[in-house]
């Protein structure tokens, strides 16, 4: 590590763009998060203030991608279960994107007593992208992509 280079940890990614296209590579974290224990996750670099954020493609080449462009990053499960460990309870839902695309699992919002619904989760949450659950992968949706959202059993 030289003074003038910062190491990071690569992370792989399936990024879907708004126009369908998908971009599959890898991600640079910080090796210590700000705000968790921990390293940087996919999840932190989507909802930082920054607008771009490289992707090296396992072709080598390296796209700088407008977040604003970014429709869902899939990332793998994370190992531990935090939400279920912080006692957080899971809604199930289904979120359809503009372009009609469909995601289905689950989020798991910190609501305050006095607002408990998911309309409330989504309406008071600061995150540009959402955590969604999936049996397979952590799906991180862009909210401004997001038609609507429903809650499935």
């Amino acid at each position: 590590m030289s003074d003038y280079r910062i190491a990071k940890l690569r992370c792989p990614v399936e990024v879907t763009l708004a126009n369908g296209r998908r971009l599959d590579g890898d991600v640079f974290v910080q090796s210590a998060a700000r705000f968790h224990d921990g390293p940087e996750e996919p999840l932190d670099l989507l909802n930082d203030d920054d607008p771009f954020l490289p992707l090296a493609a396992s072709t080598g080449v390296v796209y700088l991608v407008q977040k604003a462009q970014i429709a869902v990053v899939g990332v793998a499960l994370p190992a531990a279960d935090a939400p279920v460990e912080a006692g957080v309870v899971g809604m199930r839902v289904e979120c359809t994107l503009i372009d009609g695309s469909a995601h289905i699992g689950s989020v798991f919002p910190e609501l305050r007593a006095d607002r408990p619904r998911l309309v409330d989760f989504l309406n008071d949450t600061p995150l540009s992208f959402l955590p969604l659950f999936t049996s397979a992968q952590l799906r991180l949706v862009n909210r401004v992509h997001i038609a609507y959202v429903r809650p499935v059993s």
